[in-house]
């Protein structure tokens, strides 16, 4: 069973409500023995009743929005992006030119 890493890269906010309206991150997938890392981004619905103000938000705060809304897909597409690397890994790769 794969584990998970969230981390936060980037957010975009209303100027004038300082509410966070999108963020940017990363999910690294683990089994292990290799991890792979994806980039994503996801868009934020409508703003919550009660938002946190900008400067008082916890990364944690925004994984916790990421995994409710897109946390599953990003699992998904990172579980195949790590058995994906994990099949070109066992390739034998070399180097050189036809010429």
């Amino acid at each position: 069973m794969n584990t998970y890493v969230y981390a936060v890269t980037n957010m975009q906010r209303d100027l004038a409500t300082g509410i966070v309206i999108a963020a940017e991150f990363t999910v690294t997938a683990s089994n292990g023995t290799a991890s792979f890392t994806t980039n994503n981004q996801t868009a934020f619905n409508s703003p919550p009743a009660d938002p946190t103000p900008y400067d008082e938000l916890t990364e944690t705060d925004v994984i916790v929005w990421i995994k409710e809304l897109v946390g599953p897909q990003s699992e998904e597409q990172a579980d195949a992006e790590l058995e994906a690397y994990i099949i070109r890994s066992a390739s034998v790769v070399v180097s050189g030119t036809p010429w």
